[in-house]
């Protein structure tokens, strides 16, 4: 076990000593933006990940969607480029942009040469401040969208985790999935478009993360020049508490030929006190073959086509979803299973699943960030979730701390509040 840890250790040193070290610059601009900055020397490429505070748990009431459309339809045009226009620049650099609109917070994602820096954050700002969007497209993208969210009914695992949160989530803004609700999307307008993008201009929503290979001092003013112009403005999360107090379930009936079940628990939120602790909890439960879960309800119980457990590092709301896909027939056993598994750690565990946990979220870290990308992701969602962007440096040390005992308190603290369990069955 030891000599694991020491393997990934020299990985780690290995991969700091290529990337450039782990020294990061945290710079607040006068409109309260921030740039998180990591210089590397490599191959002469940057990346960053734009973080804009606030995501799909805004969209307002009959407009479920209109966050996800905003993003979608943010780099289809601007006053004076194309779609086209805007990629090509990227893509002939070796490298990519893309927009994504998500739940808590939204992000823009590009990759390109330090010799096109600039020109890459010339057409970002055109993509800031002057999109365009055309009636056209914007039904081409609802479409789409509607299409998604029909193709994710087909699909057991997605249908059932949607129906799980309008249960738990139930009068939130995370109710609803951020792909939106398609009697909604219908009534989104190129006015709604444009009335959403004037909000998240503010400083106070971005998180600017940039890996890359070139001097701060080079980039800072080109940086500066992009995003000094939002709106001087502070950003909060609303507050949303959500607890499951007892136990219970939901049927479901749909067509196809196995059963899903998936249960939800009561969680720390990632700024939390048990936040990293929760997490070994979790990979103990689910994370793979050596997790509980597969090796009693797949290997010894036999009912398991895909069993597992994961935990999603979130600012308003704590849950982990155990999950299974199983014969009809074996329904009820499966997640009277779910349940017995979880219910096991308060009997204790073992060293042996101890370290492997905490071996698998070491080891699925270091291979997650060894891009400029990646580095650049962690950096910035570590700092939108609150926990601060130091926490990419001391992930491992914070998971390495973890004791047998800080495990069971949490398990104690949380587990016992009680579950809800959907069930899609045929």
């Amino acid at each position: 076990m030891k000599l694991k840890f020491f393997i990934f250790f020299l990985l780690f040193s290995f991969y700091f000593a290529i990337a450039g070290g782990n020294k990061v610059i945290k710079h607040i601009l006068p409109n309260k933006a921030t740039i998180l900055y990591k210089e590397t020397s490599g191959k002469g490429i940057i990346s960053g990940v734009i973080f804009i505070k606030g995501g799909s748990i805004e969209d307002p009431e009959g407009k479920k969607g209109l966050n996800h459309l905003l993003f979608r339809m943010l780099l289809k045009k601007t006053k004076n480029l194309s779609g086209l226009e805007i990629n090509k620049v990227f893509e002939d650099s070796g490298g990519h942009i893309s927009a994504s609109g998500g739940e808590e917070f939204s992000t823009i994602e590009f990759a390109l040469k330090v010799e096109d820096f600039e020109k890459g954050m010339d057409v970002l700002k055109e993509v800031l401040y002057n999109p365009v969007f055309e009636k056209e497209k914007l039904n081409q993208e609802i479409n789409n969208t509607i299409a998604q969210i029909n193709a994710k009914k087909e699909e057991g695992f997605s249908y059932a985790l949607d129906e799980l949160r309008k249960e738990i989530y139930k009068n939130t803004p995370y109710e609803t999935s951020p792909l939106g609700v398609p009697e909604d999307l219908k009534n989104i307008n190129i006015k709604d478009l444009q009335k959403r993008h004037k909000e998240i201009l503010q400083g106070g929503r971005f998180i600017i993360s940039i890996v890359g290979d070139l001097p701060y001092k080079k980039a800072e003013p080109i940086l500066k020049e992009v995003f000094a112009k939002l709106e001087n403005k502070e950003y909060k999360y609303p507050k949303v508490n959500v607890k499951i107090s007892n136990s219970g379930s939901k049927e479901i009936k749909r067509e196809g030929a196995q059963s899903t079940i998936v249960v939800a628990y009561n969680a720390p939120k990632a700024t939390e006190k048990g936040y990293f602790e929760f997490k070994v909890l979790n990979s103990i439960l689910g994370n793979g073959f050596t997790s509980r879960l597969f090796q009693e309800l797949r290997e010894k119980r036999g009912l398991a086509y895909a069993v597992g457990s994961f935990y999603p590092s979130k600012i308003n709301v704590g849950n982990m979803f155990a999950y299974i896909g199983t014969a009809p027939e074996k329904t009820e056993k499966s997640l009277n299973g779910i349940i017995e598994v979880v219910n096991s750690i308060k009997n204790g565990i073992t060293r042996e699943e101890l370290e492997i946990a905490k071996e698998k979220l070491i080891g699925h870290f270091l291979l997650d960030s060894q891009t400029r990308e990646k580095q650049a992701f962690y950096l910035g969602f570590f700092e939108t979730i609150g926990l601060g962007y130091e926490t990419f440096n001391k992930y491992i040390e914070r998971i390495q701390a973890v004791k047998e005992k800080q495990v069971l308190n949490v398990y104690n603290e949380y587990i016992p509040e009680g579950y809800f369990a959907v069930i899609v069955k045929p």
